[in-house]
């Protein structure tokens, strides 16, 4: 039984706990399930689990999974990313394999059986998987980080920046720790291409200004800004006013800019469409007085 496996990932104390339940104890499949650049994968890569390129296996034949299986030996753990990306007929393959614990080998016309192998899920869209495949696997939601959680996340890895300036690049994130370290590498890289040796908030704030068109005090850049402040205005937005308001596709709105702005509470998906968040009513006058 290991201990200490997730020792290098901050913040997520429940769901580190769940993981490390499921696998000392458990042989179902695992699912994590949560927004993008929260951290799946470093959970996978954890436990040694061996990634599968799903992007590889976007077929719908159910042979395109059992590939990576067959090949794997006993005691491997395999981690496909992405799950609900998979056909529906290779889903459903999929977890028809894991109940059997055999496949059919066609050559000898007999069923064989897979090595003993444990399997890790990852989707940011729960509801885009079957019913029946989340019936046969444990969920394991990962929760929001806290703001000294991103802190000690960006400045584990880049001490460069005070680590009293990091609030502005923590806005800036929507409180998602991949985009959090993306913008504070880029940050180290603007105060270099200016010759900037002690980089404080001062310094942050002008480079994601000048760099990224984000206004500090928000944390939103001027097309975030522009859709909160047209939600707010008009109660709510369908996604293609928002793409047509942005010029860009419907897809690129949603994963963009809509997709986080969500995450981080400044607007919600309703059967209306796109409303106002928490952070949009909370700062509400501070919008109108920026209009004005």
């Amino acid at each position: 039984m290991k201990k200490d496996l997730f020792k290098n990932i901050i913040g997520q104390d429940q769901a580190k706990k769940a993981i490390q339940d499921w696998y000392n104890y458990s042989t179902n499949p695992l699912l994590i399930w949560g927004p993008s650049g929260y951290g799946k994968t470093s959970f996978a890569e954890a436990l040694g689990a061996r990634t599968i390129d799903t992007t590889q296996l976007r077929s719908d034949r159910v042979n395109s999974i059992l590939k990576p299986i067959k090949e794997s030996e006993d005691g491997d753990i395999l981690f496909f990313d992405e799950i609900h990306s998979l056909q529906p007929k290779v889903l459903e393959g999929l977890y028809r394999l894991i109940d059997k614990g055999t496949f059919y080998d066609p050559e000898i016309g007999l069923d064989l059986p897979i090595p003993d192998i444990k399997f890790i899920f990852a989707t940011n869209f729960l509801n885009k998987l079957p019913e029946a495949f989340c019936n046969r696997v444990k969920i394991v939601e990962l929760q929001d980080y806290t703001e000294d959680e991103l802190k000690e996340i960006i400045n584990n890895k880049y001490k460069d920046i005070d680590i009293n300036a990091l609030n502005p690049i923590i806005k800036a994130s929507k409180g998602v720790p991949r985009t959090a370290l993306g913008l504070a590498q880029s940050v180290i890289s603007g105060a270099k291409t200016d010759k900037i040796k002690e980089i404080d908030e001062s310094e942050v704030n002008n480079i994601l200004t000048s760099r990224f068109a984000i206004d500090p005090d928000t944390g939103l850049s001027k097309k975030e800004f522009a859709i909160v402040q047209r939600v707010c205005d008009k109660g709510h937005l369908s996604t293609t006013a928002v793409a047509n308001l942005l010029k860009t596709s419907l897809k690129d709105a949603q994963s963009q800019y809509i997709n986080p702005l969500q995450v981080s509470d400044w607007v919600c998906i309703t059967p209306k469409g796109i409303v106002p968040g928490f952070k949009a009513y909370e700062n509400y006058r501070k919008f109108v007085k920026k209009i004005k």
